[in-house]
């Protein structure tokens, strides 16, 4: 990101917007599961599996957002070989 160009709002991120709506979605699962008494034991297996879920989706957003971040250093370094170059 340049200097230049002010932060975007969290609320402008779509991975953002993605990820509270899949919290609200896993908390309001538990919260019907604690509510219609289900089992502890599945109640336990729901948190483990949004738990994991959620360090997966965040985990690989990283990695995207690294990626991401790589190519364009990468892009800006060789478009700037080239212009040099080209003179």
């Amino acid at each position: 990101m340049q200097p230049s160009q002010p932060e975007k709002s969290a609320l402008k991120s779509k991975k953002f917007i993605f990820g509270m709506i899949c919290n609200l979605g896993w908390l309001s699962l538990i919260a019907y599961g604690i509510h219609a008494r289900i089992d502890g034991g599945v109640l336990s297996a729901m948190v483990y599996a949004a738990g994991i879920v959620q360090s997966l989706y965040l985990g690989g957003q990283s990695a995207v957002d690294a990626l991401v971040r790589k190519a364009h250093v990468t892009f800006q370094k060789t478009n700037k070989k080239i212009l040099v170059s080209d003179q």
